[in-house]
């Protein structure tokens, strides 16, 4: 009987404790210490790195400074669960005020469950008074025009960026002193290669344990596939109408259908051979290791250098117990005696977009006071609190980045990049499961390109056939868009902003219509080459 009593005891001491975190989620309220209700909008996101929450509390606080009776909580959520539980919120109707836009957000999630802000974005933003954007559309006071935080397939904008972002290499600067008596960073491909080969000898002299780069399954591909890329420029300026300036992976898969590429051609064994080299130096096994497995091998000093985005650079410098030096990429140059047959050089970043979107969700219980901290969060003044205490690259015009983030600014000069080798899901899939063949012992580019060769095409005609189905569905969304936006031109012939939009829409359809035709030509081609074969 006592144990009985006990247990009711607990489960309604449980029952109490579930309906009151139940509450709190539902119903997030206190009040001040003069009795006024105080509302609280959530904020949710998965960037877990070094200084990301930080800057987001100091963020808060400004904005609670300003608002006495709103508070801004945070809810940061692992990556790897992310979209799990960004499905269970949505879908549960308890999703918080805002959300980061990326993982997981499909179109059709983004037009169901999150409200657009484009009319918010076309106005000047109140918290830029004083500044040199006071009178500026909030739009276009982004770095990129706010491309970021828009959706073409849905005509809207739906975020507000907060950074920049860009691929680097990472340096033991101490110990690149005492492998080569300097601590002058390579800039070219050859003077990296000559480093790496300095820091397996070096390992070998002293008898450590060292391998000159940190890989694994996340940071080398990163390296890798920016090299690889650095070789099919010319190929892609030969094979595109546009002469390589617009990058289309669809027109990469009708090429390659069409017989215009193969893996077996010389540019793309050029690129994989690039691959394999920068591969030896890494630990082996690379690709069986988890991104937080080569971080943890570079800050303990078994690895020289190490590839990552700028968004792990406060992560890296936190831990690491050395100084750490941070370079662009060392392409190869036209005049490399390897790889410089097939390159135009450099690799330009400035079509890069701004990111760490956020967007606000329809389960807010305040969209107003949640749209306002969104206004703020894009404001030169709030954007310059983001980039000081997170050391993360500004979005915001006039921002001047932290001395930390400088390394990271989008490098302008350089080429436009060439094609990858795999960019959609089942060739993405094909392409993982034959790279050993490439990697592994006793691999090579002829193996690998004989192995993708096998599956390939049968990867691409499911890839066709899906991006065929998205893009239809995005046009039946257009078509609502478009006869919406007919009446209401009816009805306001001079609203030029109405009018901007119905131009966009008739652009977009315009532009999806061609990669309609031109994903259906990719799937006839598709078709043929797969008869052709024995």
């Amino acid at each position: 009987m006592k144990e009985r009593i006990l247990n009711m005891i607990g489960l309604s001491l449980l029952a109490i404790c579930f309906v009151v975190s139940l509450g709190r989620i539902a119903w997030p309220k206190s009040q001040t210490a003069d009795g006024r209700d105080v509302e609280t909008i959530r904020i949710a996101h998965w960037q877990l790195e070094g200084g990301v929450r930080e800057a987001l509390d100091r963020l808060g606080q400004e904005y609670e400074a300003m608002h006495p009776n709103v508070r801004i909580q945070q809810i940061p959520i692992p990556e790897r669960i992310y979209t799990n539980w960004l499905i269970t919120q949505l879908v549960g109707g308890t999703a918080p005020d805002i959300i980061q836009i990326g993982i997981g957000i499909s179109d059709e999630r983004l037009a169901r469950f999150f409200d657009p802000i484009t009319t918010l974005v076309e106005s000047p933003n109140p918290y830029n008074k004083g500044t040199a954007l006071e009178k500026v559309p909030m739009q276009e006071t982004f770095f990129d025009g706010m491309l970021g935080g828009y959706n073409e397939n849905l005509l809207e904008y739906y975020g507000v960026p907060l950074s920049g972002t860009s691929i680097r290499m990472y340096y033991n600067l101490d110990l690149l002193r005492k492998i080569t008596g300097s601590e002058q960073l390579p800039t070219t491909f050859r003077e990296f290669i000559a480093l790496c080969r300095q820091a397996v000898d070096f390992g070998k002299s002293t008898g450590r344990a060292l391998v000159p780069i940190a890989g694994s399954r996340y940071n080398g591909p990163q390296l890798m596939n920016l090299l690889f890329e650095s070789q099919t420029q010319l190929l892609m300026e030969e094979l595109s109408p546009a002469g390589g300036l617009m990058r289309d992976p669809i027109s990469t898969l009708e090429w390659y259908a069409d017989g215009k590429w193969s893996p077996e051609s010389p540019a793309i064994l050029s690129g994989m051979r690039l691959m394999r080299e920068v591969a030896q130096f890494m630990q082996p096994g690379f690709m069986q290791l988890q991104r937080d497995d080569a971080t943890f091998y570079f800050v303990q000093g078994r690895a020289l250098m190490i590839c990552s985005g700028s968004w792990d650079a406060t992560s890296i410098r936190s831990q690491a117990p050395f100084r750490v030096g941070v370079s662009p990429i060392p392409f190869p140059t036209t005049d490399d005696p390897d790889f410089g047959k097939f390159t135009k050089g450099g690799v330009s970043e400035a079509g890069s977009l701004a990111a760490v979107s956020f967007g606000l969700t329809r389960a807010s219980k305040h969209p107003e006071i949640a749209k306002d901290f969104l206004r703020f969060l894009g404001s030169q003044p709030a954007n310059k609190i983001w980039t000081d205490v997170s050391r993360w690259v500004p979005s915001v015009l006039g921002v001047p980045p932290h001395p930390d983030a400088e390394p990271f600014l989008p490098i302008t000069k350089g080429a436009t990049p060439g094609f990858a080798l795999a960019t959609q899901p089942d060739a993405m899939r094909v392409y993982g499961t034959s790279i050993n063949d490439l990697f592994g012992q006793e691999g090579s580019p002829e193996k690998f390109a004989k192995s993708l060769s096998k599956n390939l095409l049968d990867a691409q005609a499911s890839d066709l056939r899906r991006s065929l189905l998205s893009t239809h569905m995005n046009s039946k969304r257009r078509d609502t868009v478009l006869a919406s936006l007919v009446v209401q031109r009816a009805k306001a012939p001079t609203d030029f902003k109405l009018a901007e939009k119905f131009d966009k829409a008739l652009q977009a359809e315009s532009l999806a219509e061609r990669g309609n035709y031109m994903a259906e030509a990719a799937l006839r081609a598709n078709d043929a080459a797969q008869n052709k074969e024995p």
